[in-house]
């Protein structure tokens, strides 16, 4: 005997059926109605009010699932859609699917979902999967509730979607709770008025929050505080209630300007005084207003910026610094590398960059991410030749808590995970062991990841970019790297020249550099000779950018007194460079390139060439000086040499 229908089931059974009545189409990508350009400006200009007494709780509820994977929609009492706030790779993600503003979610559009359905049958809904009538949701987990207004009447719906495995049961009840505050803001203007004191409910609710909240009034005083802020700032909250917040918050009076002109501030930073030390914190800021679009006073919300950074570095590793822009060079070589590379960053496909070390190699692949779709998402990068080949596996796929001996509790995501809808940069890919790279292959094929010690496949979107410094063909042919593999990644080959095929951008690079290491070592930026710039561009640079960036940082050190590219004497011969002074010495040429300098610089120079020389160690400079460690420490102090 058949177990009884539910009410749940007869709801998705009774939309299905009106979903084909209504003629939606099941492999239909997009819903049927969407509003032109002129017709959403008529219509938010029309529901402005209605907007208004959404935006406000969208956005606490935002602050509260936020980075979590959720995008929420308000919409009219015909299903159009008025406001969309959430992560942003899913908000792309909805809009490639015609969610957009203007778009109409009712069961007529698109069939079963959570707000056309919640319309229908005037009631908190949550559907999942396979239970949306169109296929191209199945990939949704939708949960909707209904807005009335004092009358009963259905005004809007509030929406919270997310992918179908990264949503709850208690989803719904948070999107339930957020109309039921919607609706209390309609109730009367007294409860308007007392938004500040709030039930015991939402203190509780706000309390929890990790991060910290303060309402401030009209008159910039701390009205209500939360139990985070206070942890946060160390201050109790009797000292905080009924303060100015300008006092904490130096900025406050701009950040109140600029939220009264329309601004919202999102993920700001801003230093806070606390003892009359300054900390850094994170802080959102935003009006609360009526329906009238009266302005009771403004919310606060801080997070301490150490905790930001450190869980953005747990979960993601790394990120994308560098764009085109700022690679150094005006050649034809580097030029034409530039406009393919912008062309290839337009793709999606994999990248095999190929260079000499110290090329830019990263630096390319940085751009590369920047310029492309995927740019809000993560950069992550790997060294496959940094990491012992029992480490990489639990490194690109991750593990489960007891996978292994010593493995973290809670498990760890793998470098796949992390990089999923952004670009996994594989750094010397030359370098990974033959049985890592069936697994490599097998996930970058399947476009899933298995942690170490778990049984849960999860699917994943991630660019390839990979760079070598090794001929991969040549390391196919010995044996020592898969064909199948190669074939995956050399998708689209880049070569980045080396230094000595691009010599005309050296000069470029020099005062770059120059200019660079001169503000990061507080120095002033050195003359070089005019035979010593000779000599750098006829040098053929074996490492690279990175050995120019190297010996330039040791001449704004050096505060331009170098006379030769390398210590050593051999080298130095081979190149028809002038030779570096010595016991017995310094060459004619030498002297010649050396500026005039009192007693005291010439010091200065001699000891900042040896601790520079000796990797800072004090010790063997003191020796190598001839003087104690005490008295090189004192000459250390007297001409500001750091240590």
């Amino acid at each position: 005997m058949s177990e009884p229908m539910n009410d749940h089931d007869k709801i998705i059974i009774e939309s299905h059926e009106r979903s084909r009545q209504f003629g939606v189409q099941k492999d239909q990508e997009n819903p049927s109605r969407i509003l032109n350009t002129d017709e959403v400006a008529r219509m938010l200009d029309q529901k402005s009010d209605l907007i208004g007494l959404c935006r406000p709780v969208m956005m606490q509820l935002y602050d509260t699932v936020k980075e979590s994977g959720f995008v929420i929609f308000c919409t009219d009492s015909e299903g159009c859609i008025l406001h969309i706030l959430g992560d942003e790779a899913l908000v792309l993600e909805a809009e490639s699917m015609g969610m957009v503003i203007g778009a109409y979610m009712n069961e007529q559009s698109v069939g079963t979902n959570a707000m056309g359905t919640a319309l229908n049958v005037n009631s908190a809904v949550q559907i999942t999967a396979n239970e949306h009538f169109t296929k191209a949701f199945h990939k949704w987990t939708c949960s909707a509730a209904p807005v009335h207004n004092t009358n009963g009447e259905i005004i809007a719906t509030i929406n919270l979607t997310g992918h179908r495995d990264n949503v709850h049961p208690h989803t719904l009840g948070m999107v339930v709770g957020a109309v039921q505050a919607i609706e209390s803001r309609m109730e009367s203007l007294a409860v308007q008025k007392q938004l500040f004191d709030a039930n015991q409910y939402a203190f509780t609710l706000m309390n929890n929050l990790t991060f910290g909240v303060f309402a401030v009034d009209l008159n910039d005083e701390i009205h209500w505080v939360n139990d985070t802020a206070c942890t946060s700032l160390g201050i109790r909250r009797i000292h905080l209630l009924n303060r100015p917040i300008i006092e904490l918050f130096p900025d406050w009076a701009h950040v109140k300007r600029r939220v009264l002109l329309g601004e919202v501030f999102i993920d700001e930073e801003g230093r806070f005084l606390i003892n009359k030390m300054t900390e850094k914190f994170m802080y959102n800021s935003y009006p609360i207003k009526t329906p009238e679009g009266e302005i009771l006073g403004f919310m606060l919300t801080i997070r301490e910026y150490r905790r930001m950074l450190n869980l953005v570095n747990r979960y993601t590793g790394s990120h994308a610094r560098y764009t085109f822009s700022d690679i150094i060079g005006t050649s034809v070589a580097i030029q034409q590398l530039l406009s393919y590379a912008k062309k290839v960053a337009l793709s999606p496909s994999s990248v095999l960059i190929i260079g000499e070390s110290g090329t830019g190699k990263e630096v390319f692949a940085q751009a590369i991410h920047n310029a492309s779709e995927r740019r809000e998402g993560a950069f992550v990068a790997i060294n496959c030749g940094a990491i012992a080949p029992t480490l990489i596996e639990s490194e690109l796929f991750g593990y489960e808590e007891g996978a292994f001996t010593g493995a973290r509790k809670g498990g760890r995501p793998g470098k796949f995970e992390l990089a999923d809808k952004g670009t996994l940069f594989l750094d010397e890919i030359g370098e990974m062991p033959l049985e890592m790279q069936v697994k490599l292959l097998r996930t970058i094929q399947e476009g899933s990841v298995t942690r170490i010690g778990g049984e849960k496949e999860m699917k994943i979107d991630v660019r390839i970019i990979a760079a070598t410094n090794k001929d991969l063909a040549e390391e196919v042919r010995k044996g020592r790297f898969r064909l199948d593999l190669y074939y995956r990644l050399n998708v689209i080959p880049l070569r980045v020249p080396p230094l000595r095929e691009r010599k005309e951008d050296i000069k470029a690079m020099v005062k770059f550099f120059l200019k660079q290491k001169a503000q990061h070592l507080n120095k002033n930026i050195p003359y070089l000779s005019t035979t010593l710039i000779e000599k750098i561009m006829a040098y053929s640079w074996p490492g690279n950018i990175r050995e120019l960036e190297n010996f330039l940082e040791k001449a704004v050190i050096l505060d331009g007194n170098i006379t030769t590219l390398y210590e050593s004497s051999s080298q130095a011969n081979n190149q028809n460079l002038p030779a570096l002074p010595n016991g017995n010495g310094q060459s004619e040429e030498a002297v010649v390139d050396l500026p005039l300098m009192s007693l005291d610089e010439a010091e200065k120079a001699a000891i900042e060439r040896a601790i520079s020389k000796l990797n800072g160690n004090i010790s063997k400079a003191a020796r190598i000086l001839n003087v104690s460690r005490n008295t090189l420490y004192l000459k250390m102090k007297k001409y500001g040499i750091p240590y």
